[in-house]
Order: structure tokens, then C-alpha cells, then sequence
């Protein structure tokens, strides 16, 4: 594989059950130290319901320890499924008034995107009023910097082709998608949905080990990642993709080791190969100087 370049970042949400508990002494704000010196990784991405009742202050508070430990917050990612496409107006006032929420809460982050996961149906009137009710959305955002990103998942969601054509539909340069490697491969096509997902994403989620999004913390020895994660990044690369790749793990014991494989791998394969040439001119240098 050629040089390219890749931000290589991961989740927070592996290491809630850490976080949360009394006898571990791994804090929330702690976290961008902990990324950066034993994940390895340049950036992280929070789900909202970590930051549940969470002030201003403490916003600023994980803002500073990100910019402290040269491990920013870049993505927020919102847990529940917004309903951009209901036939209800106050519902979907209601997600329109969530996302400008988010967007304020992402901004005191630092966060420059705002992941969001929709219910709407693969039909031409959900459709039509999803894509009107993300642009009504869009307005909200705008003053915040921050951009949409729509995550691949059911329904409308679940067939790239319609959900680039959502984007499209949506318009603007502060809209994407959110695209998961695991989800690209349960669904069949993993190297073609990459591809085409992958010019319109702002970050790309990498859920590594044997369980899917939404599955309980791993707990076996053995979890393996059921796809090849460097197939993923030559189809994503082949495309022209240059943003970031963000880690992710059900959490448990394994999250550690499986997201800092990962990240190894990631990195391996985007180095640059050594040259034989430039082999030979270093042994030969080494002998000129004995």
C-alpha cells in the first residue's frame, strides 16, 4: 500500500464500564492522556450519553484535557435514533431542537462533527421529509462550525447508495456520512459499500472484535475482528479517503489490546515501504564507519 495519510482515533465508550466504576480509578477526564499514551491514538469520540447532565464547565474541563494531552475531542456521537422522517411535527421539531442542542454541547468540545443515527423507511415520502427536516437542521448548526454526519444503519440508512443520495439530497458542506467498518461487512458487501460511503464521510468507525455495535462488553479471551480491517482501508484509500479512522470496541478486557492492534495495523500498513536500495545504502554506511 502507498504512503497515505490517516488520523487514527478511537471511542471513549469501551471504557465506560471503567469510568464509571468506584474501584477503577480511570477518570472521564482522564481519558485523552490514557488514549494518547496507551491506545496510541491522536483523537477521540464520545457518545452523548456519557456526558448526560454534564455542564458547560465539565465540557470545557475534557476540551482542556484533550488539548493538553494532544488527543482532542473530535466526534460526538448521539446514542438514540432521531425521527427526521415522522409524520408528527412536534417530533420532529423535537430532533430538529436535539441537533442544535448537540451541536452547542460539541462546539464547547471541541468537537468539529456531530454523529447521528435515523429512523425513516427506505421509501420516497420518508425519504423527502428526512432529508427536509436534516436541512431545517442544518440552520441550527451552521453558527456552531460543526458538521452532520449521518451513521450507516437501518432502514433508509442501510443501503449506501440511498444514503449518499440522502446527503446529496440534503446538500451543503457540513453534511456526511458515518460509515462502520462492521456494519459494512454484515452487509455483504464490504469493499463496495466502503467505496461508496467513503467520499462523503467526515470520520469512518472501525468497531473492532467479535461484537457488532450495540453488543454487551466482550468478556471471552478469544475476539477475533471478523473482517480484514486492511481490505477496508484500500477500498476507503482507493477512493481518494484522508480523514480520520476511529477505533471502536464493545468494551471488556480485550478493548485495549484489540484497539491498540489496530491502530498497529493501521499504521503498518500505511507506511511506506522500504526500498531495497535504501537497505543496501544503509548497511553500506554502516560498514564505512567501522
Amino acid at each position: 500500500m502507498a504512503q497515505q495519510q490517516l488520523l487514527v482515533t478511537a471511542s471513549i465508550s469501551p471504557f465506560r464500564d471503567r469510568i464509571e466504576s468506584a474501584d477503577d480509578p480511570l477518570s472521564l477526564e482522564d481519558m485523552p492522556r490514557f488514549a494518547a499514551g496507551e491506545l496510541g491514538v491522536r483523537g477521540l469520540s464520545i457518545s452523548t450519553s456519557m456526558l448526560a447532565g454534564a455542564s458547560a464547565g465539565t465540557l470545557e474541563s475534557l476540551r482542556d484535557a484533550g488539548d493538553k494531552a494532544r488527543c482532542p475531542m473530535l466526534l460526538l456521537i448521539e446514542d438514540e435514533p432521531l425521527e427526521l422522517a415522522s409524520p408528527d411535527a412536534g417530533v420532529r421539531a423535537a430532533a430538529i431542537e436535539r441537533i442544535g442542542r448537540l451541536s452547542k454541547a460539541a462546539g464547547i468540545l471541541g468537537c468539529a462533527q456531530l454523529g447521528i443515527s435515523i429512523v425513516s423507511e427506505d421509501d420516497d415520502i420518508p425519504f423527502e421529509v428526512t432529508a427536509s427536516t436534516a436541512r431545517e437542521a442544518m440552520q441550527r448548526i451552521d453558527r456552531f462550525e460543526v458538521s452532520l454526519l449521518i451513521r450507516s444503519g437501518v432502514g433508509l440508512a442501510a443501503n449506501p447508495d440511498r444514503l449518499t443520495d440522502l446527503i446529496k439530497k440534503i446538500g451543503g458542506f457540513r453534511i456526511g456520512s458515518l460509515p462502520d467498518f462492521r456494519l459494512a461487512h454484515d452487509s455483504g458487501d464490504f469493499a463496495g459499500a466502503l467505496r461508496r460511503l467513503a467520499p462523503y464521510a467526515g470520520t469512518i468507525l472501525a468497531t473492532v472484535g467479535k461484537a457488532g455495535p450495540g453488543a454487551k462488553s466482550a468478556t471471552g479471551k478469544a475476539d477475533p475482528t471478523p473482517y480484514d480491517l486492511k481490505e477496508g482501508l484500500e477500498a476507503i484509500l482507493a477512493v481518494g479517503y484522508q480523514h480520520a479512522v476511529c477505533l471502536d470496541h464493545v468494551g471488556g478486557p480485550a478493548a485495549v489490546k484489540a484497539i491498540v492492534e489496530a491502530r498497529t495495523l493501521i499504521e503498518s500498513a500505511l507506511a511506506p515501504p522500504v526500498e531495497e536500495e535504501d537497505v543496501e545504502d544503509g548497511v553500506k554506511g554502516e560498514g564505512e564507519n567501522e
